[in-house]
Parts: C-alpha cells; sequence; structure tokens
C-alpha cells in the first residue's frame, strides 16, 4: 500500500510563508493499495489538490474512489465542495462515515456546507453517482482491504481507522485526546503492531494543560502510544495552526529522540508500506 499526504494541518487552513515547508492544508490522506484502488481519509482542503491530481492521471477514464471521514470538524470536510471530480458524471464515490444512525445525517453534514447562503451549488444537483455507507464499530471489507472502525475521544465524536492488506497495516488515528480509558484502549487497538502510524500530535507537552477538552494529544503521547503499540514507523499529523515549520522541526527533533523512526507529516510526502 501506499500513502499520500495531500493536507496534514489541524483545525484551521494556514496559508502563509513559514508553514510551506509541511504544508497549510488540513486533513486529507490517500491510500493506494496493492491493486491501485482509492481510499480517502478525510476531506479537509487538501482533497482540493488530490482531485485535481485524479483528473490528470484518469484523464477520459471514469474515477472511482471511497472516501471515509473521521468525523465533521469543517477542518474535515470544507474541501470537498471543491473536491472537483464530483462535478463528472463519469466518476462515483462511495462516502463512508461511522457514529451516525442514518445515512441522512451524513448526506445533511456536508450538504450543509453547500447550502444556501453558504456555496452556490447544492450537493443534491452535483452530477457525480455517490453511494453512503454507515460503518459501525468493527471490521468490514472495503476495495480488497479489511478496515477495522473503532470510536476516539474527542468532541462530537470522531473514529480511527486501520487499514490491512495482504500482512501490512496502515493505521489512521487522527484527532484523540488521551486519558479516557476506553478510548486510549481503541487506540491501542487500532495502532498495534502496525506499519505506518499516523497520529494527531497537535501540541506540544507544555502546551496541553492549556487545551484539556479540546480533543486532541501532544507529540509525545503520540510517541508513547506508538512504542507501546510496537508500530514500526510513526507520523506525526495534524500540525497546530500556530506552530510554523520551525515549531514542527523542533517537535520532530525531541521526537526523534525518543524513537527514531518517526516523521512530520508533510504536503506530497508518499510513503510506501
Amino acid at each position: 500500500m501506499r500513502v499520500r499526504f495531500w493536507g496534514v494541518r489541524g483545525s484551521t487552513p494556514t496559508p502563509q510563508k513559514e508553514n510551506m515547508g509541511y504544508g497549510g492544508n488540513t486533513s486529507c490522506i490517500e491510500i493506494r493499495t496493492d491493486t491501485n484502488q482509492i481510499l480517502i481519509f478525510d476531506g479537509g482542503t487538501g482533497i482540493r489538490n488530490l482531485g485535481n491530481d485524479l483528473q490528470q492521471e484518469h484523464g477520459d477514464k471514469p474515477i472511482n474512489a471511497h472516501i471515509f471521514f473521521s468525523h465533521f470538524h469543517l477542518d474535515h470536510i470544507q474541501g470537498v465542495p471543491f473536491f472537483r471530480p464530483l462535478y463528472n458524471p463519469r466518476n462515483h464515490f462511495t462516502f463512508y462515515f461511522a457514529g451516525r444512525r442514518d445515512a441522512n445525517l451524513v448526506m445533511d453534514a456536508l450538504a450543509g456546507m453547500m447550502a444556501n447562503p453558504y456555496f452556490p451549488v447544492d450537493m443534491s444537483k452535483l452530477p457525480c453517482s455517490r453511494e453512503y455507507v454507515d460503518l459501525v464499530e468493527g471490521t468490514f471489507t472495503v476495495a480488497d482491504t479489511r478496515i477495522l472502525v473503532l470510536p476516539l475521544n474527542h468532541p462530537q465524536g470522531c473514529v480511527g481507522y486501520r487499514i490491512m492488506q495482504n500482512g501490512k497495516v496502515i493505521s489512521y488515528c487522527t484527532d484523540v485526546e488521551h486519558g479516557v480509558g476506553w478510548s486510549d484502549r481503541n487506540i491501542l487497538m487500532l495502532a498495534k503492531d502496525s506499519d505506518f502510524f499516523i497520529v494527531d500530535a497537535q501540541y506540544t507537552p507544555e502546551e496541553l494543560p492549556d487545551h484539556i477538552g479540546w480533543g486532541h494529544g501532544s507529540w509525545q503521547q503520540a510517541i508513547e502510544i506508538g512504542i507501546e503499540a510496537k508500530v514500526k514507523r510513526i507520523a506525526l499529523y495534524h500540525h497546530d495552526p500556530y506552530h510554523e515549520d520551525s515549531d514542527v522541526e523542533k517537535i520532530l527533533d525531541a521526537a526523534s529522540k525518543l524513537y527514531p523512526n518517526v516523521i512530520a507529516a508533510r504536503e506530497g510526502l508518499e510513503v510506501s508500506v
């Protein structure tokens, strides 16, 4: 499997020169399976560039992709209206979500961004074909992968994903605050022995006490969970909007002293597992 980061910033886009090394777009990653199936996780502003790349790759051929949401806070969905493949009738997308009892709620959450007076195009008018799938906690099959979905501690709810194929594992655990028993157990289960662990590392340990209840963790907690779960490689993700490139470099330097096989996620980075 291959992972490509299209948006790595948390909370809000940060289009400023001090952040261009790691990128200012909000959460979005692309996973290509061993048979080149397209899995997309979250629809922050990074999904816009992903859409452009997919159009260039496919040309006149239809695009079929699976889009998963960790939750529906704005930084994880705000790029969806600008995902240009949605405006092509040849394309087909399946939207996945968890923790909602009715697929209509997901359609409402996404469509709300595109409703009057916020956007000129109503989502119901999009010409592509779409499906909406409500996931329950547990393991399911999509494309040619097995995916475990479990809830994580975050205001209004969030889920993490464990993507498994041919003995390889990618764990995607954005937006999680540590210290709640059930959630701590779930993140360990999602991360256990994974080849690549993509994890919330928004704050420094010094910043964390001022952000209790905000739904995020520190880079140090991310490393500690990764060590406990015996992961092979960690990607620090969901960088704080107030952290410039120099701050992320300092975080990465401190984290690598605790766990050498760690990276800070940046836009455009591709990792194979």
